[in-house]
């Protein structure tokens, strides 16, 4: 059964209620949101939301002030993705983003779409994106696909 609540929101509840306190190793070196190309600068801006553990990066449209995507870097997500609900299938620097389909019962016309992103041990990149239609869900998977995140490392 699919979740009532977007995961994002509830990986920020869970995390904002948590212990601990200040950054840790693997968040300080993602303490600011990736920045936009430069084709895509002009139409998006951050809203940026630190709490301990989690970088909160909301991606909002520029001409509407509308959310594109929001993403979370911490060191671990509450979304596991499960195999019946791949959809998409991208390229972000030479890896393999799969996207996965979720749903908000109340709004059962929405796409919502969410990736997980390993940059390294202990740092992941959750992302989350709802649209109204398939031209702006795929407008959107675009402007994650095209920022500047590391390629996965080992250490």
């Amino acid at each position: 059964m699919k979740s009532k609540v977007p995961t994002w929101l509830l990986s920020l509840a869970l995390l904002w209620a948590s212990v601990a306190s200040g950054q840790t190793p693997a968040q300080d070196a993602f303490s600011d949101c990736p920045a936009f190309p430069a084709e895509t600068a002009s139409s998006l801006r951050w809203e940026v939301v630190q709490i301990p553990n989690m970088l909160l990066c909301r991606a909002m449209r520029t001409d509407d002030a509308t959310e594109a995507f929001a993403m979370t870097i911490s060191p671990e997500s509450p979304f596991k993705p499960r195999r019946g609900d791949r959809a998409e299938v991208g390229s972000l620097n030479g890896r393999t983003v799969q996207w996965y389909r979720g749903e908000v019962p109340n709004e059962p016309n929405v796409l919502i779409r969410e990736t997980l992103i390993e940059v390294r041990k202990n740092l992941v990149i959750h992302i989350f994106m709802r649209a109204k239609d398939a031209e702006t869900l795929a407008q959107h998977q675009q402007f994650v696909l095209s920022l500047p995140i590391p390629p996965p490392t080992n250490d």
